[in-house]
């Protein structure tokens, strides 16, 4: 079962996606290098590391393929999940340093939490069929030496995704595309996010499954 309703959560949500994210990041931060949003080696990139506008990916087309990405994640699991989509986020990227400035870029991220309740015993299952999914679009699959585990991939064009378990049993599957303008207001259609009484997103899986969740 596919998983409307969309939520929102604001920029800077990242921190808790755990080591399987961290190595997407580190992956798609070499990909960007060689593809010119580090401008390192790339002619239409400024020398400041500031990619050039015509090497932006549109805000819509990084939606796109943001939800593809996370609809190819889980195409080959079986049974299928329940979930819901977060509102993607972009994140403005800074140079380091003393002279901290705008790159003139942004990081855009979509999350899918899952709310079906998996086993941890079928996790390693869970992840073999996500990872599936990204083998048959050609895409470099890492599996993460993380406790709970975690797998990442990286696609062309400077987009991966990767899937987190969580000690608490949350899993999140985090779509990225880089580099996208930097956005200041919404980004996509804000929809109403799932919550609980405390008014935190709602992302504790709440549905058992006969084959998942035992």
């Amino acid at each position: 079962m596919s998983g409307s309703p969309r939520g929102t959560r604001g920029p800077g949500g990242l921190g808790g996606l755990g080591v399987a994210l961290a190595a997407l990041a580190l992956a798609l931060t070499a990909c960007s290098a060689g593809t010119g949003a580090s401008g390192a080696g790339t002619s239409g990139a400024g020398a400041s590391g500031t990619p050039a506008a015509e090497q932006l990916v549109p805000p819509e087309q990084a939606l796109q393929r943001m939800d593809a990405l996370l609809d190819e994640s889980l195409a080959q699991v079986r049974p299928a999940l329940r979930y819901w989509d977060d509102n993607p986020d972009a994140v403005e990227q800074f140079s380091k340093g003393l002279d901290e400035h705008s790159l003139g870029y942004a990081d855009a991220n979509r999350r899918r939490h899952i709310m079906t309740r998996i086993a941890p015993a079928k996790y390693g299952a869970l992840l073999d069929m996500v990872e599936s999914g990204w083998k048959a679009k050609g895409y470099t699959v890492t599996r993460t030496a993380s406790t709970p585990p975690g797998s990442v991939a990286s696609a062309p064009g400077g987009a991966g995704v990767g899937i987190t378990v969580h000690s608490s049993g949350l899993i999140e599957i985090t779509a990225h595309v880089s580099p996208v303008p930097v956005i200041h207001g919404a980004f996509g259609t804000p929809t109403p996010v799932p919550t609980l009484p405390n008014g935190n997103p709602d992302d504790i899986p709440a549905y058992d499954d006969p084959f998942w969740s035992n």
